[in-house]
C-alpha cells in the first residue's frame, strides 16, 4: 500500500514539472489576462458535456462538485490520469491556418477515510497560455515591419478536497485549491530586409499563487422504477492572491555570420517587477442528474463573476449551459461485452470572461465519449470528442474551429480490504 501511494505521489510531481514545458492550447485569445480557462471536468463526463453538479458515480472522480466524492465504494480506490489532443482551424478575412497540439491534462486519486467520509488529491489544470503570431506593417515604400508575438505557460492546481455523509440523501463537500504557475508574453519586432536593423523586443511573465475554497452540495431522491434524482450545486468563494509581474523590455540587432551562424546583441535593457493582489471571483454552478442502471441524463449552469476583477481590463461576467447523456444497454451483461460499454453525448454553450473589441467572446459545441471497461473490474478507458467553435471572424477577430480528443484511465482497485486467514 505504502508502494503504490509513493508511486501515485511521484506521478503528481513530475505532471507539475512538465506540463509548464508544453502548450496546451494554440488560441491567440490566450493572449488575454490568465489564459484560456479550462473546463473543470475529466474525460468521463466531458463526453456527456462536462455536467457537474448533479453527477454522482462509484468508479469516477467528481472534482468540479466535491459532494461527489462520497458516492465512492467504501472499500475502493481511484487513480485518474489524463491527456488530451487538440486540432484547431483559425481563420480570419485573410487566412486560414490548421494547427495541432498534445499533452497531459490532470492527475487524481480518491480514496475513502471512513464509511462517511471520502476524500480526492489531484492537479488539474486552471488555464492554458500557448500561441504564435505574426503581424506585418509596410513602414515605407519598400519596408516592411514584422511583429511576432509568442506566448506559454499554463496556471495549474493542487487541490485537496474532502466529502461527508450527512444523512442518507445529503451530502456535504469541499475543495481546497491552491493555485500556482505563470504566463509568459513576448513580443519581437523586426525588419526582415535589413539584418542590421534595430529590432526591440518586450517580455512580461505573470505569477499567480494562491489559495482559494470551493464548497459543494448534493441532494438525492429515490423515485419510481429504480430511478434516482440528485440536484446539486457547488459555489467558488472569492479569493485574493498574489500577482507578479516582471517585465523586460530591450533592444538588439540580429545578424549572420560568414559561417552562417545567427548571432544577437543586446544595445540596451530595462526591467521592472510589480507584484499586487488579484480578486479570485466567486462563481457557482447548479444542476441536477436522473439516472438509473441503463441511464444518467443531466443538465447544468455555471457562472463566474468575471467582472469584479480589475487587474487586466475589461472582463465580463462568463456563463455556461451544459447538457448530456450517457446510455449502457446491461452493466452486468456478461456474453456481450458491448453492452457493458457506456455510450456518452452533450452539447454546451458559453459566453467567455474574455470581452475583445467589445466583442464577448461565445464557445459552443457538440460532445461524444465511450466508457470502455476492463473486463471483470470498474478500470476503463474514456475517449471523448468536443467538436466546437469559438470566436467570430467580426470586429478584426478570429474565428476557431476545433476538436478535442480527451484520453484518460480510471484505475479502480480494492485497496482496503482487510486480508484474512484461517
Amino acid at each position: 500500500m505504502q508502494g503504490k501511494l509513493t508511486f501515485i505521489a511521484s506521478l503528481l510531481v513530475l505532471l507539475t514539472i512538465s506540463s509548464f514545458g508544453q502548450k496546451n492550447t494554440l488560441s491567440p485569445y490566450s493572449r488575454y489576462a490568465l489564459g484560456e480557462l479550462v473546463e473543470q471536468s475529466y474525460g468521463s463526463n466531458i463526453g456527456y458535456g462536462s455536467i457537474s453538479s448533479g453527477l454522482r458515480a462509484d468508479d469516477v472522480i467528481n472534482y468540479s462538485n466535491p459532494a461527489s466524492y462520497t458516492a465512492q465504494d467504501t472499500n475502493s480506490f481511484i487513480f485518474d490520469l489524463g491527456m488530451s489532443a487538440r486540432s484547431v482551424l483559425q481563420k480570419n478575412t485573410s487566412q486560414n491556418v490548421n494547427r495541432k497540439t498534445i499533452g497531459f491534462d490532470h492527475i487524481a486519486i480518491g480514496f475513502p477515510v471512513i464509511n462517511w467520509w471520502k476524500s480526492s488529491i489531484g492537479v488539474v489544470p486552471l488555464s492554458h497560455v500557448g500561441y504564435s503570431v505574426e503581424e506585418s506593417i509596410k513602414t515605407g515604400t519598400i519596408d516592411e515591419k514584422v511583429t511576432r508575438y509568442d506566448g506559454k505557460g499554463g496556471i495549474r492546481q493542487f487541490y485537496i478536497g474532502n466529502a461527508f455523509d450527512l444523512t442518507d440523501n445529503l451530502s456535504l463537500g469541499v475543495n481546497y485549491f491552491y493555485v500556482f504557475g505563470n504566463n509568459s508574453f513576448t513580443s519581437a519586432s523586426f525588419l526582415p530586409e535589413d539584418q542590421y536593423s534595430g529590432q526591440f523586443k518586450k517580455e512580461l511573465t505573470t505569477y499567480l499563487s494562491g489559495n482559494r475554497f470551493q464548497l459543494g452540495l448534493q441532494y438525492r431522491w429515490q423515485l419510481q422504477n429504480n430511478n434516482t434524482l440528485t440536484a446539486g450545486a457547488s459555489y467558488d468563494l472569492p479569493a485574493n492572491m498574489s500577482l507578479k509581474r516582471d517585465r523586460k523590455f530591450f533592444s538588439y540587432y540580429q545578424y549572420t555570420t560568414s559561417e552562417g551562424i545567427p548571432q544577437q546583441d543586446t544595445i540596451d535593457q530595462v526591467k521592472s517587477t510589480n507584484t499586487t493582489s488579484m480578486q479570485y471571483p466567486s462563481g457557482y454552478n447548479v444542476g441536477f442528474t436522473l439516472k438509473n442502471p441503463k441511464i444518467i441524463a443531466g443538465a447544468d449552469f455555471k457562472y463566474q463573476n468575471w467582472s469584479d476583477v480589475d487587474e487586466f481590463g475589461n472582463l465580463s461576467d462568463s456563463y455556461s449551459l451544459n447538457a448530456g447523456l450517457q446510455y449502457t444497454p446491461d452493466r452486468e451483461a456478461l456474453r456481450s461485452y458491448l453492452k457493458r460499454v457506456n455510450y456518452r453525448i452533450g452539447g454546451f454553450y458559453k459566453q467567455s470572461y474574455l470581452n475583445i473589441n467589445n466583442q464577448q467572446l461565445e464557445n459552443y459545441g457538440i460532445t461524444f465519449g465511450l466508457g470502455i471497461p476492463l473486463k471483470y473490474n470498474k478500470t476503463k478507458f474514456n475517449l471523448s470528442l468536443q467538436l466546437g467553435r469559438r470566436g467570430t471572424t467580426d470586429n478584426n477577430l478570429v474565428e476557431e474551429d476545433y476538436a478535442i480528443l480527451n484520453f484518460n484511465i480510471t484505475f479502480y482497485d480494492f485497496w482496503f480490504i482487510k486480508q484474512k486467514y484461517q
